[in-house]
């Protein structure tokens, strides 16, 4: 992709758009077309600044301080309202995202609201799209600056009360997953570190559903169908790793997602990598894993080392390092919810 005026942009249209971004500080941008807004994660404190500008309809986010380094590119289908969605590297010192409407439509500047989550936390809530035979910004007016208000200080006791999670221990029964060194067994590590996860998310007020409580076989679909019945806010799958061939060396954890899960896999991975000594970290990654696509509500799955890694076997059997697992994992969801 050629550089724009010395600015390299990844350039995103899909309906709903999560991008994992190679940046310094900017963890994570997403464009929902659904919801018709921007959300903004960085790894410090930053406030935006917002305006817009015609011919053609833009609306302007910038990010002091945040820089990127070579922003990833994720594309799908175009909507009628919105051409195009950019971001890039304005100045040495500041990151931009450029959401270009289609040539047909505009928006009121005035109603479009930046709001703060937490002072590294942002959303921009766009207003509605308006032919431009009803509203258009003049083509030589000087860009609308748009308000943007004090962030909100950080929550000093994440509560999760009012929220539903559903814990899922993956395999179980007759299937016991992926066997590992000394006949460890996936159904069993991911259950107790299920079981205490649950338990954890319950002391801070969540209303948790297990998909099972004990060595028992649930499909696929009837997993997803249980979040969708508790009308979920999040779906946490819990799984552990294995590769053939006696390749003992291969260990680390690694954290899935289909499409909305992008930022619940991301915080609780970095929680994870924060709070337990991992050997190695083997990213965020997208997956077509059926619980993650069917489920409607944002989904993670969590792979959390290898049965069949020396040292990933070794601490998976470790009651202790369990635990350290189910508490971070239940950080990174009180993280992501609150």
């Amino acid at each position: 992709m050629k550089p724009i005026q010395g600015i390299v942009w990844g350039i995103v249209t899909s309906q709903t758009i999560c991008l994992s971004v190679a940046a310094n500080t900017l963890q994570y941008w997403d464009f929902d077309v659904r919801q018709n807004r921007v959300e903004i994660v960085t790894d410090s404190d930053v406030r935006p600044k917002a305006q817009m500008i015609a011919n053609p309809t833009r609306l302007i986010i910038d990010l002091p301080g945040v820089k990127l380094s070579q922003p990833s590119v994720r594309q799908g289908n175009i909507t009628s309202y919105v051409r195009q969605v950019r971001v890039g590297q304005f100045s040495p010192y500041t990151t931009r995202i450029v959401v270009e409407l289609g040539s047909a439509y505009s928006m009121r500047p005035w109603e479009v609201k930046v709001r703060s989550l937490a002072p590294n936390r942002w959303f921009v809530q766009l207003s509605e799209f308006q032919p431009h035979s009803v509203y258009s910004l003049p083509p030589e007016a000087e860009p609308v600056a748009i308000a943007v208000p004090t962030p909100k200080p950080y929550p000093s006791t994440p509560s999760g009360s009012g929220y539903t999670v559903v814990i899922d221990p993956g395999h179980g029964g007759k299937d016991p997953g992926a066997i590992g060194l000394g006949g460890l067994q996936e159904k069993d590590v991911v259950l107790s570190i299920s079981l205490q996860l649950a338990e954890i998310l319950k002391k801070r007020g969540v209303r948790v559903i297990m998909t099972r409580s004990n060595d028992a076989s649930v499909s696929l679909k009837g997993r997803v169908e249980q979040a969708e019945t508790a009308n979920a806010n999040v779906f946490v799958s819990i799984h552990a790793n294995a590769v053939g061939g006696n390749n003992s060396q291969v260990n680390g954890l690694e954290t899935y997602y289909y499409s909305s899960g992008y930022r619940l896999a991301l915080t609780i991975h970095n929680n994870l990598l924060r709070k337990v000594n991992v050997v190695d970290n083997r990213g965020v990654k997208q997956a077509r894993f059926y619980v993650l696509r069917k489920s409607s509500m944002p989904a993670a799955l969590v792979e959390v080392g290898f049965v069949t890694g020396s040292i990933d076997n070794r601490n998976l059997s470790n009651p202790s390092y369990r635990q350290q697992l189910a508490e971070a994992i239940a950080n990174g969801i009180l993280d992501y919810l609150r």
